[in-house]
């Protein structure tokens, strides 16, 4: 009797352990990575992986979910068939751009950043990023720079004196995007792409699966995900691994202070024969996940990047555009930003956290 119980505790155990799982995916099906997911007061549960699971809901039934290319949902876990949830395009375009004889391409790109770990959101930091192009120089301007800024939370001096200069140069346009960053490697042989039944194409190295790429020739849209640390961690794994066999000496493995992980969401606009150009950025998403071992503390640093404009113009005109935009924007200005450029809105309980980290702010 007693390990008919025994047996009976281990089913339940593993049962409700099993049910924590969930899988996000789209509408066709087809798992996201890089889900944001956190609970009612805006605290961090985890982030989906490659396969699109959330491994451990920790008991939380109600989850809210965020991913830069999807719009923000919350879900009732125990309504939801199968422990699935499906998330909706956000359906976010590009405006028409007219072809001018212009030295300068510029794409004015806005972005929102939020550092989120088990307590909640402790730091916003949001504004609108200048880019331009030189075609001569073939790169992009170096006078490009953030020109409006919205800040704060508990420990924004320090986040933003470490990590403020990475998050305003993240939000710009690339010269070469991922997707073109992958095609080179597969060329070297150090990335492999392969089919699925589904269309989707999926990236690996010898080690694991690190990306998908999905083309939708329908609506002129190639979305790239990809895992860029894993991808380093496993280079120099592989680099250690050689460098054994040639010396005979074991390599001593470096330990990592601050484990993290970084995943790469971009959607560029594409053409019939799946091309596309520097300005065809539509949106992208870096986002940033560890541990800190001495707090005992989960974090994620979710940045989301949108073009909201684009044209030609001349050194003149862009000298006068960047003196236009030299201003500071508080977060209701940003949020009317947001709204006039239909940009896809925080989750709502990510939105109510990061007002009351503005309220606390003009308190003090």
């Amino acid at each position: 009797m007693k390990s008919f119980f025994v047996l009976v505790l281990s089913l339940l155990v593993a049962t409700g352990a099993y049910a924590q799982r969930i899988q996000v995916v789209d509408i066709d099906g087809l798992p996201i990575a890089a889900v944001c997911v956190t609970n009612e007061k805006g605290a961090l549960v985890g982030t989906t992986d490659n396969e699109g699971w959330l491994q451990d809901a920790k008991g939380i039934n109600h989850l809210y979910f965020s991913h830069v290319a999807f719009k923000a949902m919350d879900v009732n876990i125990d309504t939801i068939p199968s422990h699935t949830v499906v998330m909706q395009d956000a359906n976010f375009q590009l405006s028409e751009l007219e072809v001018k004889p212009k030295e300068l391409l510029y794409a004015q790109t806005y972005y929102r950043c939020i550092y989120v770990c088990d307590e909640g959101p402790i730091y916003f930091r949001a504004g609108v990023v200048d880019n331009t192009y030189e075609f001569a120089k073939q790169k992009i301007s170096d006078k490009t720079r953030s020109v409006a800024r919205g800040k704060n939370g508990l420990y924004r001096f320090i986040i933003s004196t470490l990590v403020g200069r990475y998050i305003d140069k993240w939000a710009r346009i690339d010269t070469m995007n991922y997707y073109k960053k992958i095609l080179k490697n597969v060329d070297k042989g150090s990335l492999f792409i392969t089919e699925e039944t589904s269309g989707r194409r999926v990236v690996s190295d010898t080690i694991s699966v690190l990306g998908h790429i999905d083309m939708d020739f329908q609506a002129r849209k190639r979305t790239t995900n990809f895992d860029i640390w894993t991808y380093s961690d496993h280079i120099e794994a592989t680099k250690a691994a050689a460098k054994e066999a040639k010396t005979g000496k074991k390599q001593k493995k470096k330990e990592d202070e601050y484990p993290a992980s970084h995943s790469y969401c971009e959607v560029y606009n594409i053409d019939e024969n799946g091309n596309s150009r520097i300005d065809d950025l539509v949106m992208k998403q870096i986002l940033v996940s560890g541990h800190f071992d001495r707090m005992d503390q989960d974090y994620v640093i979710l940045l989301e990047t949108f073009t909201i404009g684009r044209d030609y113009i001349d050194k003149k005109e862009f000298k006068q555009t960047r003196k236009e935009n030299e201003v500071e924007m508080d977060i209701n200005e940003l949020r009317r930003l947001e709204q006039n450029h239909h940009i896809p809105p925080l989750a709502p309980n990510l939105k109510a956290a990061v007002d009351q980290l503005f309220k606390k702010e003009l308190n003090n």
